[in-house]
């Protein structure tokens, strides 16, 4: 399996208030990973299409069941993706992945810093 595309960091969206301030949606890393990019098939297109979403990109990283549809993607050039998608896999070798189905936001997030 082929995990040479760079690394990602996954993220949950918390609130955060300074006393007396408007709360603020930030990204707050919770994981990070390396990744390979994948080729979103025309299947997984469709079927996204159907419910009213979009694919714009596919991930597999080494398994990691504690991310959940929800969670956001944070790429090194600072692009961030809504996670519309779990699969827990086995890669061509039988070894354990996890593939992410992303959708780019309109709009970026606030990132915590670690």
């Amino acid at each position: 399996m082929r995990m040479d595309d760079g690394m990602l960091t996954v993220c949950n969206l918390t609130l955060e208030a300074s006393t007396g301030n408007m709360p603020v949606e930030r990204l707050s890393p919770i994981s990070r990973h390396f990744y390979g990019a994948r080729t979103v098939g025309m299947n997984r297109q469709y079927a996204a299409m159907g419910v009213n979403e979009r694919v714009d990109m596919l991930v597999r990283i080494w398994r990691d069941r504690n991310i959940h549809i929800g969670d956001y993607v944070l790429l090194e050039d600072g692009q961030q993706y809504r996670i519309d998608q779990v699969q827990q896999v086995d890669d061509e070798h039988g070894l354990p992945a996890t593939d992410l189905s992303l959708s780019k936001l309109e709009n970026n997030y606030a990132v915590k810093s670690e």
